[in-house]
């Protein structure tokens, strides 16, 4: 009989023969609580059995659903064992784990998925939603609506879902958001208690995420900056003098910083001394990511350390500069949102200001996050962002899309979603190209104008520098000519000399005396500075371009302002008019661009075409984003359609259309130039890409299979390599997105990625298992520029036997690299107290632990549990910002030791080693309670009678403890896990971490059958987005752009015209069409209908055809989202989100 119960949490099935035996009841679990695994890890299972028959042998089945099957036999286990199946030699299957003991069995199902993620690209969706849960979270991937990565905050992790869906994961805002943390003012980012609390939570959050196979790492915040407070003095709201910044600027200097009330701007050393606060006090924010990050790579150092940064760029008193985490692996923020400033310019202004000068690592950018943004604004706001070469994209919690029918924006998600994933890897190979002209972001303007003209000046955006910069930038945009933005670091250290031609300054009324010698040695050598005319430097050599831009509207704005009348003063300063200022300005920088010979990106007769130029060796990407201003629509966000015509040199090099992977045939040749109209959709982005030569071709090299199964991790691999070549054969230098299909046997995709080819040479290794069909396999390998593709076949054996798949725990249960953390720990920590659960096996370990510990030099003092559960004794000052593990309220915390132990840690001190159970150790249930403990024990149940857990832990006990948990419910399992502790504390490694089978055996996979692909008869390639369909005695499609194009019956183009589609052709699914044709994963969107056979297509491009009994007739993934479907006769006709369509027959 079969029963299923839920211990600790854990989904636990229990089988029992059905005939009495002496050996009892058995019980097989797997004991991280979930059933998705990926093929980087590790997978427990624990085993029970009542005991009664002794040490017995065990006999483990695993059967795949395609087939396969693994046989082994396990000498002498014992009543309570763990498995270690390791899921890094398997592929991708439904896998059913079968145990037997004499008579008795027990079975675990699970399924294990890729760890390999389509695109090297990031695909974020940012925060989630509280219904993106469960199958809701199954859609979210790559294939479907076009994610890779979730930084989760309002969404659970459940079972794993997030695995299933091929996505990756980090706990988002795990410290908190807004400002301070907490939302208390007085908890600045200077201060050391305030830090500790934070990085207690990330620590905490990196224990509970260690065992995730697809966790990544950790979000930290969201919107931070230094605090503000009541001077004592002034009475008024202030950055200056924050007791904590005093307090730390005085352990550095010994000195008290000058108080912003004293500070008298003619005394030069008081202008001296606060330019020196107000540079030292940048390093607080950085400080505190750095702080943060400790805790995090204490716990698993391969975690990356995340916190947004870049939406408070101009706050240089609140700690902002451009980017303040130069401590973390990747740069991740938000705008800068279109309610504000430069309407849908604001998200990618912000990013462009605040990136400057730290290209060197990963960015990952939010630039949308309201949730009635439309498909149009989301779309361009994203690709505006795209195109100045970032590594990462994300959407916000708002626009999640756990039910895409919900979400306004939804069809310009999936769009970019997907467009981005195909064409964002060549941003991970290749540098940002720096464009001719600069822009100048001063923060010694700033500082010195703090000092000597507004103490009370604290944001960029307050003074003319700050007003003029984003005026300055869209002007770029309108010229097709973007402005890199730069800092004075840039000009001091030769950056702005060696890499632009031109360099503007906005409205700058100072520079500190090493920017004025380097900008002057700029202009020596032959570079141009532009300024406006408000700008007061005296620069020998620089232009004034006879203008300083302001808002048209500027009178009447604060005649309206004067009268009260603040919302209709607002509209006359949203984006519309700031574009009319920007015209102004680039009408007046322009003649001196070209007098200096410096050309935009490419000529176009219309300006709302964003122009930005990527290159790098024989290859450069020319993106085109419509970002033209609908007159008659929304101030901030409107965005129209437009017909362009766009020219580029007509040097001999080839255009390739990169959304599409063709030769572009929209130029030609006229006059020494390439010319051509294209046509746009509002937000659209067209890339073009040229190269040296005409691509000939891609050459692929002989994959190599690797084995070495002792190699724990990497057993089974593939090298694939491949070089692009020109039409002579010559390699082509340059990044070059590629597609790689990795085919089985049977033609079914085992990979299908999405990657880069670094100098024009792709090379990568992806994971095999042990159990893949043998037989010939291809690899494919397709540039995405011109199409060109190449092949290479290799063999794959099958294996008889492979005993490291599996093994038992030969000690006490350890997981990951504890028993690492723990040896470091006894080589760290000298003095140790022993904190004994109320068990008496408890004492007598702390005993053992001490007496075998001595000669490692390692004091051990024993305090009993119940003597230290409660809080730790704080002082008054520790009270006033403390912040704990979990929220802490202001005022919340009290001095002395009368507070929760769980927010001011335990009233121990230093490392400790925590003996018992949860039962008779509340020290360790606080520690299970944080899901900290990679595994919940429970008496019977985990780690079972006889046996123990040894686990280490960081951050949770109390302020930078370290504690290690040794956890046993009876004597016997308490010795072995004191015995294990010592092993590990010692070094005493075994030769294998595993007991493996005295005997095994591998039967390789059947054939898989597939559902048949479709033939595609025709594609035709349409200006935008299709959007609808009409399929009567001619095939019409209308596309996002307003175009309607008749196609002929071989999908060629017969006419096309501006204006609607009168009746299109049907494809919203009816209720009974969703309940009939739901598939689990996969989020119904289209339905077509043609006599007994229906073809639906779900978000993200998948399609499948079935008759009228149910029967699977054709599938196929599509590249892209699905806008539109139709029969035409026989053929399905599918309209992509990338212009495409497709003419499909189905057998």
């Amino acid at each position: 009989m079969a029963v299923k119960r839920a211990v600790a949490g854990v989904a636990v099935a229990v089988v029992m023969s059905a005939a009495a035996s002496g050996w009892g009841a058995l019980q097989a679990a797997l004991p991280y609580g979930r059933t998705f695994y990926q093929t980087n890890e590790e997978i427990p299972v624990s085993v029970l059995r009542d005991g009664a028959g002794g040490v017995a042998d065990m006999q483990m089945t695993l059967a795949g659903d395609d087939g396969f099957t693994a046989e082994a036999r396990f000498a002498a286990t014992r009543p309570a064992e763990l498995l270690f199946l390791d899921a890094r030699l398997l592929r991708p299957a439904h896998y059913r784990l079968t145990l037997s003991v004499g008579p008795d069995a027990a079975a675990v199902e699970f399924d294990v998925c890729s760890h390999v993620r389509r695109s090297s690209f990031r695909i974020i969706n940012w925060g989630g939603n509280p219904r993106n849960k469960g199958d809701k979270q199954w859609s979210q991937g790559e294939d479907n609506l076009g994610y890779n990565l979730m930084l989760a905050h309002y969404c659970p992790y459940g079972d794993g879902d997030t695995i299933r869906a091929g996505v990756d994961y980090m706990r988002c805002c795990t410290q908190s958001g807004g400002h301070q943390m907490d939302l208390r003012m007085e908890c600045d980012w200077s201060d050391p208690y305030v830090l500790a609390g934070g990085r207690r939570r990330v620590a905490r959050q990196a224990l509970e995420d260690r065992t995730r196979g697809n966790a990544i790492g950790v979000h930290f915040y969201d919107e931070p900056g230094l605090t503000w407070w009541n001077h004592p003095v002034t009475k008024e709201m202030t950055a200056h003098g924050i007791p904590a910044q005093v307090r730390s600027f005085i352990a550095a200097f010994d000195r008290e910083p000058l108080s912003y009330h004293l500070l008298d701007p003619k005394n030069a050393d008081h202008v001296a001394q606060w330019r020196q606060w107000a540079y030292w006090k940048l390093a607080f924010m950085d400080a505190a990511w750095k702080d943060a990050q400790s805790g995090v790579s204490r716990v698993r150092p391969d975690f990356l350390s995340v916190t947004q940064s870049q939406y408070g760029f101009s706050a240089f008193t609140d700690g902002y500069y451009s980017n303040v985490v130069r401590s973390l692996p990747v740069v991740s923020g938000h705008g800068g949102y279109h309610d504000w400033g430069p309407g849908y310019f604001n998200p990618s202004y912000t990013l462009e200001v605040a990136r400057a000068r730290d290209f060197a690592k990963p960015c990952w950018y939010l630039p949308a996050w309201y949730g009635n943004t439309t498909a149009d604004a989301f779309r361009l706001e994203q690709y505006l962002s795209f195109q100045t070469n970032i590594q990462g994209m994300d959407s916000p919690p708002d626009m999640d899309l756990a039910e895409p029918d919900r979400v306004a924006a939804a069809p310009g998600i999936v769009e970019s979603n997907k467009l981005m994933l195909q064409l964002g890897t060549v941003f991970n190979v290749m540098p940002v190209t720096r464009p001719p002209v600069a822009l100048l972001f001063s923060l010694s303007h700033m500082v010195n104008h703090q000092a000597t003209r507004d103490i009370r000046f604290a944001y960029a955006h307050a003074d003319a520098h700050g007003t003029t910069l984003p005026y300055a930038y869209l002007a770029g945009k309108l010229l097709q000519q973007p402005f890199m933005v730069v800092l004075d670091e840039d000009i001091t250290d030769g950056t702005l000399l060696a890499d632009h031609k031109a360099l503007i300054l906005p409205s700058v009324d100072y520079l500190s005396p090493p920017v004025m010698t380097a900008l002057e040695a700029f202009i020596r050598n032959g570079g141009l500075v532009l300024k406006t005319s408000d700008c007061e430097l005296q620069l020998e050599g620089s232009v004034d371009i006879g203008m300083t831009p302001e808002l048209p509207t500027l009178k009447q704005i604060e005649e309206l302002k004067k009268a009260g009348q603040d919302k209709e003063a607002q509209v006359l300063g949203t984006m519309r008019y700031q574009l009319q200022a920007a015209a102004k300005m680039a009408d007046a920088i322009k003649p001196h661009l070209d007098k200096a010979g410096i050309r935009p990106v490419f000529e176009c007769d219309q300006p709302g075409i964003v122009a930005t130029r990527q290159a790098q060796g024989d290859i450069e990407y020319l993106f085109a984003v419509n970002a033209t201003h609908d007159l008659e629509g929304d101030p901030q966000v409107g965005v129209k359609a437009v017909t362009a015509r766009i020219e580029l040199p007509g040097d001999g090099r080839p255009v390739y259309d990169a959304v599409h992977a063709r030769p572009e045939p929209g130029f030609a040749a006229a006059g020494g130039r390439l010319g051509g109209s294209f046509r746009f959709g509002p937000g659209q982005m067209r890339v073009f890409a040229r190269t040296a030569r005409p691509i000939g071709g891609v050459r692929v090299a002989a994959p190599i299979v690797h084995r070495d199964l002792a190699a724990a991790g990497n057993a089974v691999s593939l090298a694939v390599s491949a070089v692009v070549v020109d039409t002579a054969g010559g390699a082509l230098g340059g990044a070059v997105p590629m597609r790689v299909r990795v085919l089985d046997p049977q033609g079914t995709p085992r990979y299908d990625l999405y990657r880069a080819a670094a100098q024009g040479v792709l090379s990568l290794s992806v994971p095999l298992g042990i159990n893949e069909p043998p037989g010939n396999w291809q690899v494919t390998v397709q540039e995405l520029l011109g199409g060109n593709q190449g092949q290479a076949a290799f063999a794959v054996a099958p294996l008889a036997q492979c005993a490291s798949l599996v093994g038992t725990a030969p000690r006490a249960f350890t997981f990951l690299n504890d028993r690492d953390n723990i040896h470091r720990f006894f080589r760290l920590h000298q003095d140790v107290t022993l904190v004994t659960g109320a068990s008496a096996y408890c004492a007598a370990a702390a005993d053992r632990l001490s007496k075998i510990l001595a000669p490692w030099q390692v004091r051990c003092t024993v305090v009993a549990a119940a003597d230290v559960n409660r809080g730790r004794a704080v002082t008054e000052d520790e009270a006033a910002t403390w912040c704990g593990i979990t929220h802490t309220g202001r005022g919340s915390v009290k001095a002395g030791d009368g507070n929760p132990p769980s927010v001011v840690g335990y009233a121990v001190q230093g490392p400790v080693v925590l003996i018992g159970s949860p039962e008779d150790n509340p020290l360790i249930a606080f520690l299970d309670d944080q899901k900290t403990l990679p595994v919940t024990p429970a008496k019977g149940v985990f780690p079972g009678p006889g046996r123990g857990l040894v686990a280490w832990q960081a951050d949770m006990i109390g302020l930078g403890q370290e504690s290690i948990a040794v956890v046993a419910f009876d004597a016997d399992g308490m010795g072995e896990a004191v015995g294990t502790l010592y092993e590990a504390a010692a070094g005493l490694e075994p030769l294998s971490p595993y007991l493996r089978p005295v005997s095994d055996s591998l039967k390789p996979p059947a054939a898989a059958a597939r559902a048949p692909a479709p033939q595609i008869v025709w594609q035709a390639i349409l200006p935008d987005r299709v959007d609808a369909i009409k399929a009567d005695a001619a095939l019409q499609v209308l596309t996002h752009d307003g175009t309607v194009t008749t196609l002929a019956a071989d999908g060629k183009t017969a006419s096309q015209k501006l204006g609607g589609l009168e009746a299109p052709t049907a494809d919203a699914p009816t209720p009974d069409q969703a309940k009939a044709l739901a598939i689990p994963g996969r989020v119904l969107k289209k339905a077509a209908v043609a006599g007994e056979v229906t073809a639906a297509g779900y978000w993200g491009g998948f399609v499948r055809v079935t008759a009228a009994d149910g029967t699977v007739r054709a599938a196929h993934q599509f590249q892209h989202d699905i806008g539109a479907m139709a029969w035409l006769g026989d053929r399905l006709i599918v309209g992509l989100s990338d212009g495409s369509v497709v003419a499909l027959t189905v057998k």
